[in-house]
């Protein structure tokens, strides 16, 4: 969220999805895949338990960053187009611009 929010409110939707994806999909990669060399190498314990939790850990990093890049990039998206046209996030009705409720 904080990548959405640093970039200008006048640019496109996919222009605006283009420079958070760049900046925050760099940083959710190299976590998850340093999360699931962690659980992968767990995966080779002698502990039936400790492989069982490993396995499952790492597939549910291997879910979570499929989720992120694309699902919630997906949200976020839908979320920029309701943003751009001015558009109540919860209920979809056209709302007064900042500029013009703070008078």
């Amino acid at each position: 969220l904080a990548a959405w929010r640093r970039t200008s409110v006048k640019l496109s939707v996919p222009e605006r999805m283009g420079h958070m994806m760049s900046e925050a999909a760099v940083s959710i990669t190299i976590t998850s895949l340093t999360d699931m060399l962690s659980f992968w190498i767990g995966i080779a314990c002698p502990f039936p338990s400790v492989q069982i939790f490993c396995t499952y850990s790492g597939l549910a990093v291997c879910f979570t960053y499929l989720w992120h890049v694309t699902f919630f990039a997906a949200c976020m998206a839908v979320s920029g187009h309701c943003e751009f046209k001015n558009l109540h996030a919860i209920f979809g009705y056209r709302v007064l611009p900042e500029s013009v409720a703070i008078k």
